[in-house]
């Protein structure tokens, strides 16, 4: 076990496994100081509670709902200023008359904020099931799609005529982003110089976000130009105040409908506190 009090100590990154992380860890495994943890969204909460990561890229709804108290890093976080591509509802019916969605489990925040949406735009509460689960028709009415695989493998439009953006019905909604993950450590986790890593790897990937695109679109299953809009455009990884602004704002709509437990304040190291 490592020592908890040494700057130079070697840390565990839990880190989302999907093309969108890319800016945020790129050049992340060469550092000899660091080792990657990689997997879907969902998990990694898990992984840091259980000691396998320092600081994971959690999904931002885990910060309210985790057992234990954690702290934000604002090193940087995965963010859309309205469209997102790869948060979707998929439906063969119109998207009011939804009664029951099968849902992508891999991201905690995308099904709370499916939930937020259809209660304010709708009014309405539809059953949520996992994406797997049986159907009488073999295929759901509804489904809530995150990843890559909203582009590798959607649905054929001509069955599932009806769908929402998740990040551009929250930006229409509410005039903010949405910011779907965030760094989180443990409350009391020394991090010595990570979150200055962190943010240095940020600031250096955005200047070749078209390159690292290019490198990485093959094999998450993405056509090269999409890939270079998708990390270059669409998506946005710095985390100042309207993401804060955002994420609280979330916080709260969640609160109201009873997705979470208790509303916690946002807190940050000691050390990157103003």
């Amino acid at each position: 076990m490592f020592p908890q009090h040494h700057k130079d100590r070697a840390f565990s990154l839990g880190v989302v496994s999907y093309l969108n992380a890319i800016p945020l860890i790129d050049g992340l495994a060469d550092d000899p100081r660091l080792a990657l943890v990689p997997d879907v969204p969902s998990n990694l909460l898990g992984r840091l509670l259980a000691g396998e990561a320092d600081l994971s890229l959690c999904p931002v709804i885990d910060y309210q709902t985790s057992p234990e108290l954690l702290v934000i890093v604002p090193a940087g976080g995965i963010c859309s200023d309205g469209e997102t591509l790869t948060v979707r509802v998929f439906s063969r019916v119109p998207l009011p008359e939804i009664t029951s969605i099968a849902v992508d489990g891999e991201s905690h925040t995308s099904v709370a904020l499916l939930q937020v949406l259809f209660h304010e735009l709708y009014g309405t509460t539809p059953d949520l099931v996992p994406i797997d689960a049986p159907t009488s028709s073999g295929a759901p009415p509804a489904v809530l799609l995150i990843g890559d695989k909203v582009i590798t493998c959607q649905p054929p439009v001509a069955d599932y005529r009806y769908q929402l953006d998740l990040g551009e019905a929250w930006k229409e909604l509410t005039g903010l982003p949405f910011v779907f993950a965030v760094w989180m450590a443990r409350e009391g986790t020394d991090l010595g110089h990570l979150p200055t890593i962190l943010s240095r790897t940020l600031e250096t990937n955005l200047g070749k976000v078209a390159r690292l695109a290019t490198s990485h679109a093959r094999s998450a299953g993405w056509p090269r130009d999409l890939a270079i809009e998708y990390l270059g455009t669409i998506l946005s990884y710095r985390i100042g105040p309207r993401e804060r602004a955002a994420i609280e704002t979330f916080w709260t709509a969640c609160s109201r409908l009873g997705l979470i437990p208790r509303l916690r304040p946002w807190r940050q190291p000691p050390s990157l506190s103003s």
